[in-house]
């Protein structure tokens, strides 16, 4: 009998201890891997220079920001240059949407696009950083 009444007074917790456990899904839709939340991933691998995993985090997580979008273009520059004009064109479209830039900021820009798969990569690069 002493062993049915502790049953029943440990029987909740033990309950509300297995819920309080069980990994909940994240906010936001997207699913977390073993390497983390999708937008990690993203980060960790344009810091790292690996376009493949870059792109493909990319469409998982949706909707990038500005910034990352530019992180993403130069990186495109960097390891695939034949496909670089096609996103440089993409983000100066989306950065003359979400910005309201002057004549002389958007000369800025597309000279410092044209330059990023070139030898002038750093300083084009820092320029947008500063103007994204």
């Amino acid at each position: 009998m002493a062993h049915l009444d502790l049953l029943a007074i440990f029987k909740p917790l033990f309950a509300a201890r297995a819920r309080r456990s069980s990994r909940r899904p994240p906010q936001g839709g997207a699913a977390t891997t073993s390497q983390g939340h999708p937008r990690t991933v993203f980060r960790r691998a344009l810091k790292h220079g690996n376009l493949i995993v870059a792109e493909a985090t990319a469409r998982e997580v949706g909707r990038i920001t500005l910034a990352e979008a530019l992180e993403l273009t130069a990186l495109i520059a960097e390891k695939g240059p034949s496909r670089h004009g096609r996103f440089a064109v993409r983000w100066l479209m989306r950065y003359l949407h979400e910005r309201d830039p002057t004549i002389d900021e958007v000369a800025l820009v597309v000279g410092s696009l044209v330059a990023l798969p070139g030898p002038g990569r750093a300083a084009a690069l820092s320029a947008l950083r500063d103007l994204a």
